[in-house]
């Protein structure tokens, strides 16, 4: 959805007014080598100042003319990636007829070979603090939270959540291949 200036005009001109020659200067500077049409920089550069009219009422003269410039040179930098992916894959883009779609067949997931059961029980084998900082992560438990219910630090959590994800590849990874070799049989 668009947004709507809800501003001032005449506010907005007087706030744009001492930076309009700085900007200008800057937009043909930019665009002295061709490719961008510095009016068109200023417009853009413009248009986004209306966007954020609100904030810059609120900023300093300096703070103001540092974002208009800044954006400008965004805006410019951002016509210049346009363009140059434009010229490199432009030619390419004329090879193409119509999209292509393979479907390759499914690859299962060994982690997908294990039922829920089998993953409560795994995580019932782990060892009690990395058991209990799996289960709290699982519950949606930041580490921040989990370290202070368990006493620890946030980086001792991640470590044993880290340890518990191991654990349980280990304790998982027969049973996730003994299905698949079921599969295939």
């Amino acid at each position: 959805m668009p947004r709507i200036f809800a501003g001032d005009s005449r506010e907005f001109a007087d706030l744009i007014a001492p930076h309009r020659a700085l900007l200008l200067g800057l937009a043909h500077k930019l665009c002295r080598n061709g490719g961008v049409e510095p009016e068109d920089l200023m417009q853009d550069t413009l248009e986004r100042a209306l966007v954020h009219f609100e904030s810059l009422r609120g900023w300093s003269d300096g703070t103001r003319r540092a974002w208009l410039c800044t954006t400008l040179q965004r805006r410019f930098l951002d016509h210049c990636r346009r363009q140059r992916t434009e010229s490199n894959e432009g030619p390419a883009l004329e090879w193409v007829q119509a999209p292509v779609l393979v479907r390759e067949p499914r690859q299962w997931h060994s982690w997908e070979r294990v039922s829920e059961e089998e993953l409560h029980e795994a995580i019932a084998c782990l060892r009690s603090p990395l058991r209990e900082a799996f289960e709290l992560h699982t519950a949606g438990v930041r580490y921040k939270d989990i370290a202070r219910r368990l006493g620890t630090t946030p980086g001792t959590v991640g470590f044993w959540l880290h340890q518990a994800r191991l654990e349980l590849r280990g304790l998982l990874r027969p049973l996730a291949t003994e299905r698949a070799e079921e599969l295939a049989a």
